[in-house]
């Protein structure tokens, strides 16, 4: 049926089509005579039909997200199918800006129309109209603004499955819809279970995928993307300030790894963390020690006292 990922037997969606044509009309005339309520909120807006070849994808700095077809395959295929079936039911965004016609939602939609008129042109019965033009609302140059319009991609792009997202896209996705909430005027607390929500995320994933973003320096962060590091790693660098954060890495670059970055700990010192880093060859196991809560400062001095003596001293 399908000889590679996201690409369609052309034979079979000939067969497929003589089956919906008769509903593919019955939506069109709908489209035809529908509004849609505006995403930013002033009134409704009429669908309108644009040419795929004339729209133009949004910039990479508005729109973290892949497309379905190298992230998620499986969806993607499914929504060809679904597209060839009845066409595209879900108009497209689109924002008249700098004399182009921008893509806020429906980069996924765009692409397979242009698929499929590819993989069918030529065959008896296509009608390439059909995916050619598809259902769109459209956004006038002085409409909406490019903040709006970052608004919109994020909120149509939601039903993403987030797991499936690279760890940086994840970070930026998190940071970015926080300040959405916020300019929206969410209490921090609402901030957060609304995001949870949204992402299908637990509230702990949340706050750490905040935490890494403002509290550990680009170059640790970079680390962490490029999976270097795991999640439980890098999130051991909040316990310390940035100039701190920026001397570890200044100073143990090339030794910055998963086993060095879990022997962290909350208060240490540079000496301590010095330690850590400098252990060459020698065997480490972790070891946890229960102490009185009110003698956990001595036990700290206590052990930290009993390493310099059997380590070697700072250079």
């Amino acid at each position: 049926m399908a000889k590679k990922s996201g690409v369609v037997n052309a034979e079979f969606l000939q067969q497929l089509k003589k089956k919906t044509d008769g509903e593919a009309k019955e939506v069109k005339n709908v489209l035809e005579n529908a509004s849609v309520i505006s995403a930013v909120g002033n009134g409704r807006k009429s669908i309108e039909y644009r040419d795929v070849y004339e729209m133009q994808p949004a910039p990479e700095s508005w729109n973290r997200y892949p497309l379905l077809k190298g992230d998620q395959p499986d969806r993607y295929l499914e929504l060809k199918m679904a597209i060839y079936e009845k066409g595209v039911l879900n108009p497209l965004a689109l924002w008249e800006h700098d004399g182009q016609l921008v893509i806020l939602a429906g980069h996924n939609r765009q692409a397979i129309c242009k698929e499929i008129i590819a993989e069918c042109q030529g065959e008896s019965g296509f009608d390439e109209n059909k995916f050619k033009y598809p259902p769109c609302i459209v956004y006038g140059e002085d409409e909406i603004t490019q903040e709006q319009a970052v608004d919109i991609i994020n909120d149509t792009n939601l039903y993403r499955d987030f797991s499936k997202l690279p760890n940086k896209v994840k970070i930026q996705i998190t940071k970015e819809r926080m300040e959405v909430y916020k300019r929206r005027r969410y209490a921090k607390g609402e901030r957060i279970d609304q995001l949870a929500r949204d992402l299908g995320l637990e509230k702990t994933a949340v706050y750490e995928n905040l935490s890494i973003y403002e509290k550990v320096i680009k170059p640790l962060q970079e680390l962490y993307y490029n999976e270097k590091l795991t999640r439980k790693a890098i999130l051991r660098f909040v316990f310390f300030d940035t100039d701190t954060q920026q001397w570890i890495y200044d100073t143990y670059e090339g030794r910055i790894n998963e086993a060095k970055a879990k022997a962290l700990k909350k208060n240490m010192g540079r000496s301590d963390i010095s330690r850590v880093f400098e252990q060459e060859g020698r065997g480490v196991k972790r070891v946890t020690v229960e102490v009185p809560e009110d003698r956990v400062d001595e036990f700290r001095k206590m052990f930290s006292e009993w390493l310099q003596r059997d380590l070697p001293a700072d250079g």
